[in-house]
């Protein structure tokens, strides 16, 4: 069962005195599956950032369609954009995005108070979550506290309390060191493994192997793409690279 479906996506962006116009996506086209684990990679200015835009309603496509969980996002009011994001939608940033002057706790339970959620319903939530990411011992401290890894992991619990559709993960290991990395790509799998579907925006080659499938983005538009089926981290990792020099090099991808 497809969780989203993105069908020709186009976004046309115009220069400040309107007189140029840029096409940042020109036609994209893929699904995800409920569960899946999905990478999307390219190069800087190849699109990512503006499709990640969309998909989380941060931004209005110029043509073409995207539907999450059957919600078409262009029906989507824009007096609505926001509670449609919180309910539907899971986010994990590079730089972790947690409000220093709120507890960890705090910080993970902000989008169920946006919600109006009851403190029991929030700490009912919480409790599995913190246990299964292993961060009880730190919900009581503030994010100057902790190190980089454990707010990369109140963030995942920040993203997964909403109970979401699909986590959206921006370039997740892009400020951690190599051991929280390894640590954060575990816990992307383990996650996952419950059954959380996950689409992850990275540059990291070593990132993306964890994944079950990696879309690659040239020019704006979807134009290859690997499947891991039973290919080891390793594998995978060697698949993505002889990939991405054979791009690099205008070589035929097959």
């Amino acid at each position: 069962m497809s969780i989203l479906e993105v069908s020709g996506l186009r976004k046309v962006y115009s220069t400040r005195l309107g007189g140029d116009k840029v096409e940042a996506l020109r036609n994209v086209n893929f699904t995800v599956e409920q569960g899946e684990y999905v990478a999307i990679m390219g190069e800087s200015g190849s699109g990512k950032t503006t499709l990640l835009n969309i998909l989380a309603a941060l931004d209005r496509p110029t043509g073409g369609t995207v539907i999450l969980d059957g919600k078409n996002l262009r029906d989507v009011k824009e007096s609505a954009v926001a509670a449609f994001r919180r309910d539907n939608l899971g986010f994990v940033f590079q730089e972790f995005n947690l409000l220093d002057t709120f507890t960890v706790e705090d910080n993970i339970y902000l989008p169920l108070v946006l919600a109006g959620k009851s403190y029991k319903e929030m700490h009912s939530r919480l409790v599995p979550i913190a246990a299964r990411l292993g961060i009880e011992k730190i919900l009581k401290k503030y994010p100057y506290e902790i190190s980089g890894g454990q707010k990369q992991r109140a963030a995942v619990a920040r993203a997964m309390i909403t109970e979401p559709k699909l986590i959206l993960a921006d370039e997740p290991t892009g400020a951690l060191d190599s051991r929280s990395s390894d640590e954060l790509l575990r816990l992307f799998t383990e996650v996952n493994s419950l059954g959380q579907t996950i689409l992850m925006v990275t540059h990291s080659v070593k990132a993306a192997s964890s994944s079950g499938r990696v879309l690659f983005i040239k020019d704006g538009e979807v134009f290859h793409q690997i499947y891991k089926g039973a290919s080891t981290d390793e594998e995978m990792y060697q698949k993505i690279s002889d990939t991405l020099t054979l791009l690099a090099t205008g070589g035929n991808v097959k």
